[in-house]
């Protein structure tokens, strides 16, 4: 994924700041343990919001801390959630969907590109295969991403101008990762949020890249879209954040609340805003 789903920092507590940077630190740590030094690169925001929303969902969850070593910061030692389960799907997640993107990029019109792709195969197979045979969630994980991944292509081969079209193959693997935390009970409000989560991304990607897009040729809908395409995408986009919002209320969070609360309400909104204000739109869409 792509960094979109992080918390507004200004209306977060101290505590919970310091909550969310252990989880991320967390994770950190869990990609470095159990698919080497170089996994870590792969950290994001999104993986991240993946492992508090799992555990804030789960009621049996019981995430604890430590004081650790850190190779980014030498110099103080950082306070990290310990390994659980939440973090270790969150990682095979963030693994096996790099390896996918990673592939697909094989066939990228750019040279760049297609030479990343080349070198960083032989360590994206590697962290894939490992996450296989952690075994748990991984083969779901990874049917629903080489699913999307087929799916995506179909998309961009038809240049298909609909935007809600092109977000619906991640909009479904969102929809599969977050519900396997479902208790049963939530499955169908997860589904739910995970589509809309999943959508959110695609949209704001699209929308942020769409000028690198036309220069070097890649397929980004809203160059398909006619003039009003864009305007609409950033309408899509509040409507969709406030259907995440209005979802979340549906769920019962068991810990975490307040930053999950403020990551969805506040921080998803802001970002959009982040991207419209950049690009020189106004501020309200």
């Amino acid at each position: 994924m792509f960094g979109y789903i992080k918390p507004f920092r200004p209306e977060l507590k101290i505590r919970e700041a310091e909550d969310y940077k252990a989880v991320y630190c967390g994770l950190c740590k869990e990609l470095g343990r159990s698919y080497g030094l170089f996994a870590r690169m792969t950290l994001s925001y999104d993986f991240a919001f993946m492992a508090m929303f799992f555990m804030s969902i789960d009621k049996e969850a019981c995430p604890s801390f430590e004081k650790c070593s850190c190779i980014a910061h030498p110099f103080r030692k950082q306070c990290r959630c310990t390994q659980n389960k939440a973090l270790s799907v969150a990682a095979k997640a963030a693994m096996i969907l790099i390896y996918y993107k990673i592939k697909d990029d094989l066939s990228d019109k750019g040279f760049l590109n297609r030479l990343r792709a080349v070198l960083l195969l032989p360590f994206t197979s590697s962290a894939r295969k490992k996450a296989l045979e952690l075994g748990g969630e991984a083969e779901k994980i990874d049917l629903a991403a080489k699913r999307m991944i087929a799916e995506q292509r179909a998309v961009e081969a038809k240049k298909s101008p609909l935007s809600d079209e092109a977000a619906e193959p991640t909009a479904n693997f969102l929809s599969e990762i977050i519900s396997l935390g479902g208790n049963g009970e939530n499955n169908r409000i997860l589904e739910r949020f995970g589509y809309l989560l999943g959508r959110y991304i695609y949209l704001c990607d699209a929308l942020d890249d769409i000028e690198d897009d036309i220069k070097k040729g890649n397929y980004n809908p809203f160059i398909y879209g006619g003039e009003g395409a864009v305007s609409e995408a950033k309408s899509v986009l509040f409507m969709t954040t406030a259907e995440l919002s209005d979802d979340l209320e549906l769920l019962e969070l068991d810990k975490y609340k307040e930053i999950v609360e403020n990551t969805v309400c506040l921080g998803l909104t802001a970002e959009v805003k982040r991207i419209i204000n950049k690009k020189g739109g106004e501020q309200n869409g």
